[in-house]
C-alpha cells in the first residue's frame, strides 16, 4: 500500500509489487472497453476508469481509442495516486531505453498550476484527469541551458517535458521525473519558446527558474540544440 512517508522510488516499487494485480483487472476490464469502442461515433475517444488494488492502492486508468477495432488501436494511461495533506501526488509509469527518465512523479502544485495558468475551474480527481486528457503524451527535453543556463535544484539537473499546452519543469532522481510546476508556452520567450514548441511536435517548486526563463531574452542557436531523447509512450 501506497502510504505518504514514502519516498517516490519507494512508491514505484510498491507499485511493481501490484503489477500482477494490475494486469489481471485490466485483462478483465478488456470486453468492456471492446463493446464501448465498437459504440463509439468519434475517435479518438478517451474514457476513464477507476480501480482500488488488494495492496488498497487506488488508479486512474485512461483508455484512448484511435479506431473501433480496440485491441489494435488503443493505449492505457496508468496513474497511481497518493494522497498528501493538501492534494495529490500522482504517479506515472514511463519506460523507454535511452532516456534517464523511467518514471514520472506530478506533485500537487503541477496541478494548481495548470488549473490556474489554464483557467481550469476543477479540483481534486476531475482536475487530474482534466489535465491528463489534455497532455496524454509528450517529449523529453534533455538541455537544462532551455533555463537561460545550467541550472541544479537540490543538486539535480532540470529536466523539461514539452507537451500540448505548455511546459513541465522539474528535475530527475533515480530515475524518476519530478515534476514541480507547469508553464504555458506564452510564459517562454525567444528560443525557448521556439525550442518547446518544435519539441512539442516530434522552487521550492522551480518558480524561481521559471522566472528566470521569462527574463531571458536571446541565446545564442549554437548551444540551444536541443536532444529529444523520445515521445513519451505511457505505459505500465
Amino acid at each position: 500500500m501506497i502510504v505518504p512517508t514514502m519516498t517516490h522510488a519507494e512508491v514505484y516499487r510498491e507499485l511493481d509489487k501490484d503489477r500482477e494485480n494490475f494486469i489481471r483487472w485490466t485483462a478483465h476490464m478488456a470486453d468492456s472497453n471492446r463493446r464501448r469502442a465498437l459504440k463509439t461515433t468519434k475517435f479518438p475517444a478517451l474514457w476513464w476508469r477507476e480501480y482500488k488494488s488488494p495492496r488498497n492502492n487506488y488508479y486512474l486508468i485512461n483508455i484512448a481509442v484511435m479506431k473501433r477495432k480496440y485491441d489494435d488501436n488503443h493505449a492505457l494511461s496508468i496513474i497511481a495516486l497518493r494522497r498528501e495533506v493538501r492534494g495529490w501526488t500522482a504517479y506515472l509509469t514511463d519506460v523507454h531505453k535511452e532516456s534517464n527518465v523511467k518514471h514520472i512523479a506530478y506533485v500537487q502544485h503541477v496541478f494548481d498550476r495548470y488549473a490556474e495558468r489554464m483557467g481550469v475551474e476543477k479540483q481534486g480527481i476531475e482536475l487530474i484527469k482534466h489535465m491528463f486528457n489534455n497532455m496524454i503524451d509528450g517529449v523529453v527535453v534533455d538541455d537544462p541551458r532551455l533555463a537561460g543556463r545550467s541550472v541544479r535544484y537540490n543538486g539535480r539537473d532540470h529536466q523539461f517535458i514539452a507537451v500540448k499546452e505548455g511546459v513541465l519543469l522539474g528535475d530527475v532522481e533515480d530515475g524518476i521525473f519530478i515534476a514541480r510546476t507547469f508553464i504555458t508556452y506564452e510564459m517562454a520567450t525567444g528560443v525557448q519558446r521556439r525550442k518547446f514548441e518544435y519539441a512539442q511536435s516530434g522552487l521550492n517548486t522551480l518558480e524561481e527558474e521559471v522566472s528566470h526563463v521569462q527574463r531571458v531574452k536571446t541565446i545564442p542557436a549554437i548551444k540551444m540544440e536541443v536532444k529529444i531523447k523520445n515521445r513519451i509512450v505511457n505505459n505500465f
